[in-house]
């Protein structure tokens, strides 16, 4: 996975990826599941730690609350089911550590420029782990979001 960077789509062209892996294909597979709007927020098992997801229903922050974050040992799959929010991206090695890996998320300083993504329902990014992610604001106005965060184990 190293050289990949972040991708960005609708979830309905999620199958498009599919060859990115059997694991990530199976992550896109559940994102383009229609019952699962009607899951309760939690943590869900599909292989043990291997790949699993979290629906998060909540209310986006503001810019200045979100904190930039990297993952080790999984790729994320974020999409949003309901709402929408904002996505700060950076590359890792652009940006300073503000608090190293325990156990699998490390947090980093805000660049003073970096791309800003804007997932609206229906639509997905897959955040490999030399992708610093900086989610759940909105930069126009609070909203309600429903996302599922699919962990795929590398």
């Amino acid at each position: 996975h190293k050289g990949i960077q972040m991708i960005v789509d609708k979830i309905k062209n999620a199958k498009l990826y599919r060859g990115l892996g059997e694991r990530l294909a199976q992550g896109l597979e559940l994102i383009q599941e229609p019952l699962i709007r009607d899951k309760k927020p939690g943590e869900y098992k599909i292989d043990g730690d291997n790949l699993y997801y979290i629906v998060q229903g909540y209310t986006t922050k503001d810019r200045a609350d979100a904190r930039f974050e990297a993952h080790r040992d999984y790729i994320d799959i974020q999409a949003v089911i309901d709402g929408a929010e904002s996505i700060g991206w950076a590359p890792t090695d652009t940006l300073k550590v503000t608090e190293p890996y325990t156990p699998d998320v490390c947090f980093y300083q805000d660049p003073p420029v970096y791309t800003e993504l804007r997932l609206t329902q229906g639509m997905f990014a897959i955040f490999y782990p030399n992708d610093a992610h900086k989610p759940c604001y909105d930069y126009q106005e609070k909203g309600l979001s429903l996302k599922v965060v699919v962990k795929v184990k590398i």
